[in-house]
């Protein structure tokens, strides 16, 4: 698939059989003079149409969750992460941060997460949480990526509780549901695991 055939098809609707029937692709994975890269990808989620933009954020995610190739492009989309400002590939790239985060990540490098600096994503994504024209589907997704990392930051833990407990009388039931779970989540965090992130650092 070209550049030029793959913009084409992102400016159209398109359902979730076809993003996943593009996201599987294998030209994406190989280098060609015509073909389209992941990174091409990233770059589309910037797009000044929004539905394009959108559709591109939708097509990174599945790419990510069902080729396995984050570690390949996680430096490129975490840079680009804090610029990202469009609602609709907010969702996805918060969903992204959290799948990277989570015990369940596939693709990564070994000791590529410990290796990253995730304190600015971290202010990002407390930023999120508590912005009113933020979509729910982003915000839910900001405080799983927050409780993931809460382990290696423990300061998250207090910060991410207070918050949730502000937001759980403004927010949706959407909200109230995961917010549920990210609680329980927290309160398993024992003190001496705290550091666990630090432990393999070293």
């Amino acid at each position: 698939m070209t550049k030029d055939e793959l913009i084409s098809r992102l400016g159209a609707p398109m359902g979730l059989k076809t993003v996943k029937a593009i996201a599987l692709n294998r030209n994406f994975y190989v280098k060609s003079e015509d073909g389209f890269t992941v990174k091409d990808v990233i770059d589309l989620t910037f797009h000044s149409r929004k539905e394009l933009a959108f559709r591109a954020a939708w097509l990174l995610e599945n790419i990510f969750f069902s080729y396995y190739c984050l570690g390949d492009y996680l430096e490129d989309f975490l840079g680009r992460f804090p610029a990202q400002k469009h609602p609709g590939p907010m969702r996805h790239y918060a969903k992204i941060l959290a799948f990277a985060t989570s015990k369940q990540a596939k693709g990564l490098h070994p000791g590529q997460l410990e290796k990253i600096d995730f304190e600015p994503l971290i202010g990002l994504m407390f930023d999120w949480l508590i912005e009113e024209k933020v979509l729910v589907a982003t915000k839910v997704q900001a405080m799983q990526a927050l409780a993931n990392l809460a382990p290696r930051y423990p300061w998250i833990k207090d910060e991410l509780m207070e918050t949730i407990t502000h937001l759980e009388d403004m927010e949706s039931v959407a909200f109230f549901g995961r917010a549920k779970q990210v609680k329980k989540q927290l309160k398993k965090i024992k003190p001496e695991n705290n550091d666990q992130f630090q432990q393999k650092e070293s």
